[in-house]
Parts: structure tokens; C-alpha cells; sequence
């Protein structure tokens, strides 16, 4: 009956392994759990294989439990309506892929392993446990440069070899000592190698998780797993159209999560920037920066790379209009860069150089 199983799915009733049953899939075959939940009391070897939870049944009819946990090669979430929960810890070791509906952790972990990969997640479709529950990876990183291992959410830029890392992703918020709260989501970060060694961290977000904060006050801030004495890391670039904030010189080996960490900024001064546009973008060794502004005035724009390194700083004045900056970027390696202009621009501007 295996064979019919995986090219007509299951409906309704659900996949119940029972003790001593070894359910074996062979290559990669697809097994779609229609309105349906997997209960695992025995053993599934995934090999290749492919499961895919689809249908609109309420959250606690499609899960993933039993009393042992599954691992999975791929899995995926496709659910026209509701969401999977997790009754039981599971392992991915190919790819979870986030199709549509949530996967909610419920106070479960998923394990990724070395290999294991995150794809398609977004704002309403996602991997998610405010009540609790991880998503773990363990990898080598040997001067990572924008490495965001297994999509998990964090990217590492450094020039010194890492060596085995282990990230485990949270979505609880935490409180501090003095009452302050975070967004919905945090990082555990422990390296084996280089521990002294300042890391680039670009921490990434959903929609769902800000719990109300505002995106332009979002700071770094990091702890001891088991104490709430939070310590401020700041940031030095964000992108609240990107969902992410990027701190640099960070020696990881902590707990990270994003709260508030100034106040907004406040309402834009006619002496501001009204607009600011790049071009050619992509270019190749240089740009020119168009200003458009009510008055006169004058500000620092500083040249970032991906780690958040300062390249170069500049004070520019800008009359009341137009007025164009040229940037040669040539002595630059091919990638992405951006412009930051402080308060009196919101936002960072990026540039590709080819």
C-alpha cells in the first residue's frame, strides 16, 4: 500500500505509526498528509522523501507527534488555511519549505542539524512559538562573509575563522530586569573557536514579531541565557523595509534579541532630506547621489560593506532643490554596500557595485 499512499496522500484520518512498525520511503518520494496529522510511536526512515501537510483543518488536527521524535528529509507546509503544530521535537536535515500557513512550535524543537534549511518564510507564513520552542543549527563558519546558516535569521560576516557555531532561534519575548520587552524572536549564539573575536550581525525579523515596536527604535541587545540584565549593543544600520539590524564588533557567545533601543525619531525638520535618490544602481565604479530638499543644510554620510564597517565618511551641503553628489566606488570589490545619513535621512540606501 506504500506506493498508493505516497501518489494519492492520506485524507482525513491521519498517519499513525504504531510501536514496532519501521516505516521505510525509498528515494524521494512525496507523502501528502491531507487534512491530516503523522503520529510517530515507531520508526520513519525519511531518506530522500518529501512530506507535505496541505488542507484547511484547524491547527490542532494537522501536527506532527507521537512519542518519538521524526525526522524528516523535507518537509513542507501548505496549508490553505490554519496552521501545523508540533506535538513532538523533530529533525530536518533537508529543507523546511514555508509554502503557505505557519509551522507552530508549541513548545517544541526543530533541529536542523548541519544541512538542514529554511525557504519561503515571510510575514504570514512562517516558523513560529510564542509560547515556546527552538529551531537549532549547527555549522562551521571560516571567514563567513554574509552567512545566514540555514536561513535561520542571523547573518555572520568576519575575517577570522569561527569554527563549529551552534544558533538556536526562540520566539518568546523576554523581559529585562526593569520591565522592558523584546520583539518575538531570539538568538543563542556559541562559537567554538575565536571567542574574543568581533563578528558582524545582521539580525533579521517578521512582521509578527515586532509586539508592537516601533521598527525605527529597534537596537541590539544582548544577556547570559537565565538573566534578564540585559546589556545595549546599539546598531549601526537598519532596514525597516528589509526587517533587519546590523550591529558590527559583536563577539557573540550570548543570547541576542532587538528591542527599543532609543525613541523614535522624531518627525522630520524642514531642514532635513525630503528625498534621496541613487543611480546608476547597480553602477560600477562610481554613483551620484540626487538630494532633494526645502532648505539648505549640511550632514555625515557614511559608506558602509555587508559587515558594517565603516568604508568612508563624508560632510556634504546640499542646497534647497536639487543637488547631485558624485562617489567613486572603484577601489571597492564587487557587492552590496550602503549609505547611511543619519537623522536627517531615515532608512539606509543601498548600492550594488558589479
Amino acid at each position: 500500500m506504500l506506493p498508493a499512499f505516497f501518489q494519492f496522500g492520506l485524507e482525513a484520518q491521519g498517519l499513525h505509526l504504531v510501536s514496532g512498525i519501521n516505516w521505510v520511503a525509498s528515494g524521494s518520494p512525496c507523502l501528502v498528509l491531507n487534512n491530516a496529522g503523522l503520529i510517530n510511536n515507531g520508526n520513519f526512515s525519511a531518506d530522500s522523501s518529501t512530506v507535505l501537510f496541505t488542507g484547511n483543518m484547524v491547527t490542532p488536527g494537522s501536527y506532527i507527534g507521537g512519542n518519538r521524535p521524526v525526522s524528516f528529509y523535507n518537509l513542507t507546509i501548505s496549508k490553505s488555511a490554519n496552521d501545523v503544530q508540533l506535538n513532538n521535537d523533530v529533525v530536518v536535515t533537508g529543507m523546511i519549505t514555508m509554502d503557505s500557513g505557519n509551522l507552530q512550535l508549541n513548545r517544541y524543537s526543530i533541529d536542523l542539524g548541519s544541512s538542514g534549511r529554511i525557504a519561503g518564510e515571510r510575514n504570514n507564513s512562517c516558523i513560529t512559538g510564542p509560547l515556546g520552542g527552538t529551531i537549532r543549527i549547527a555549522t562551521v563558519l571560516n571567514a563567513p562573509h554574509a552567512v545566514n546558516p540555514g536561513n535561520i535569521g542571523v547573518e555572520f560576516t568576519s575575517d577570522a575563522n569561527l569554527g563549529a557555531t551552534v544558533i538556536t532561534r526562540g520566539h518568546s519575548q523576554l523581559t529585562n530586569s526593569g520591565g522592558a520587552t523584546s520583539i518575538q524572536r531570539w538568538f543563542d549564539i556559541v562559537q567554538e573557536a575565536n571567542t574574543s573575536t568581533p563578528v558582524g550581525l545582521r539580525f533579521f525579523y517578521l512582521e509578527g514579531e515586532l509586539a508592537g515596536k516601533d521598527k525605527n527604535a529597534l537596537a541590539v541587545f544582548s544577556t547570559k541565557e537565565g538573566d534578564n540584565n540585559w546589556s545595549v549593543r546599539g546598531k549601526d544600520a537598519s532596514d525597516p523595509v528589509g526587517n533587519w539590524v546590523l550591529k558590527s564588533g559583536i563577539t557573540p557567545g550570548s543570547r541576542f534579541t532587538l528591542a527599543k533601543g532609543s525613541d523614535p525619531l522624531p518627525p522630520r525638520p524642514a531642514t532635513t532630506i525630503a528625498s534621496v535618490q541613487i543611480y546608476p544602481n547597480p553602477s560600477h565604479n562610481a554613483f551620484s547621489m540626487q538630494i532633494v530638499s526645502e532648505r539648505v543644510g549640511n550632514g555625515v554620510i557614511r559608506l558602509y560593506d555587508l559587515s558594517g564597517k565603516t568604508l568612508e565618511e563624508r560632510r556634504v551641503y546640499w542646497q534647497a532643490g536639487v543637488t547631485t553628489i558624485d562617489w567613486d566606488i572603484s577601489k571597492y570589490a564587487a557587492g552590496v554596500y550602503y549609505l547611511s545619513m543619519g537623522s536627517q535621512y531615515r532608512g539606509a540606501l543601498n548600492i550594488v557595485k558589479q
